[in-house]
């Protein structure tokens, strides 16, 4: 036997010290507003021309670099990408944070304190800020995408975050340290962001009232008002699910919706997710005609509701130019 440290207790010193790290971190988001600058105000005037956002329209974005490829965040045009979105009338970006390859695309400074070795592949900019700032000169809010586990394939964050398999339930260790986490990027981006989309969510079995109080009290900091929304997986039978007692927003997971849409009875707000093309972030023809989509936008608009297409990047971080014009169809006013 070993004198190393009991895995638990080097988690808790490290929660200890991630107060510490925070005062260390850059200031809320919403305590820099940029100043605009004519460039700025030349897409802003374009996007004006393309016509007003439609309520209830969003789109989600797979970007989802690898360590290898994780420079390449530096040269993301997110002024571009906010301008793309406002040509497509969208009201809403649903962007990701990372996932299970243990790349993020923005610094935290939780997550460095309770995991050292993460502070290698530290995101070389902030770009959930850039392109935040950027949605907000057009005024399309942002909403950001986290799994609610930590990655899976990344042995290191496993174990350093206290995880398991995300097929059983989170341990309480774990559900410490990824509130911290998430904490960190709440306070950071303030009210810039405007929900949490939570992937993953398979087994919550035997989580307490205090493990959720700690997970939602985190999702809300910063901004107490956040769509929340917690997905348990994809289809009808789950689409709609409540999985988490602070969730009041549908996850909304549907790879072929029905030709109408209609929310089941539900205290959530009713909200459909679903890729263009044939899988999620990966470029490829479109599965739906621009009839389509007016019809499903239209519904959800009408319920109160919303309707999220997940569009892909090209190797340029550039919307398809087939899907911006599909998709500029089917949410063009109506004569």
């Amino acid at each position: 036997m070993t004198n190393r440290e009991r895995p638990g207790a080097v988690l808790l010193r490290r929660l200890a010290a991630v107060a510490l790290a925070m005062a260390a971190w850059h200031l809320p988001a919403q305590a820099a507003t940029p100043k605009v600058q004519p460039a700025q105000t030349a897409a802003s005037a374009e996007s004006a021309s393309a016509g007003k956002a439609v309520p209830g329209f969003g789109v989600m974005v797979h970007y989802l670099p690898d360590k290898q490829s994780a420079g390449e965040i530096a040269r993301f045009d997110a002024e571009a990408l906010a301008a793309s979105l406002a040509e497509m009338r969208a009201s809403y970006l649903i962007l990701t944070l990372g996932q299970n390859n243990g790349q993020f695309n923005a610094p935290n400074a939780a997550l460095e304190t309770l995991c050292p070795r993460s502070a290698r592949n530290r995101a070389p900019r902030d770009l959930p800020l850039a392109i935040g700032r950027a949605l907000q000169r057009h005024d399309i809010a942002l909403i950001l995408y986290l799994p609610f586990r930590a990655p899976q394939a990344d042995p290191y964050l496993m174990e350093c975050l206290g995880d398991i398999s995300e097929q059983l339930p989170p341990p309480p260790r774990f559900i410490a340290a990824w509130s911290a986490v998430i904490k960190d990027w709440s306070d950071h981006y303030g009210p810039l962001a405007t929900g949490w989309w939570f992937d993953g969510v398979y087994n919550t079995t035997g989580m307490t009232a205090d493990d959720w109080g700690k997970l939602c009290a985190a999702a809300r900091s910063g901004a107490s008002n956040r769509w929340l929304a917690f997905n348990a997986g994809e289809g009808q039978a789950r689409f709609s699910l409540k999985s988490a007692p602070c969730q009041n927003l549908m996850a909304g997971e549907y790879m072929r919706p029905t030709a109408r849409l209609v929310s089941p009875p539900s205290e959530l707000r009713l909200h459909v997710l679903t890729p263009l093309a044939a899988s999620w972030g990966r470029p490829g023809s479109a599965r739906f005609s621009a009839a389509q989509l007016r019809g499903w936008i239209g519904d959800a608009t009408a319920a109160g509701g919303m309707f999220t297409l997940d569009l892909p990047l090209d190797d340029n971080f550039h919307f398809l130019p087939a899907h911006v014009a599909l998709v500029r169809s089917a949410t063009a006013p109506r004569p």
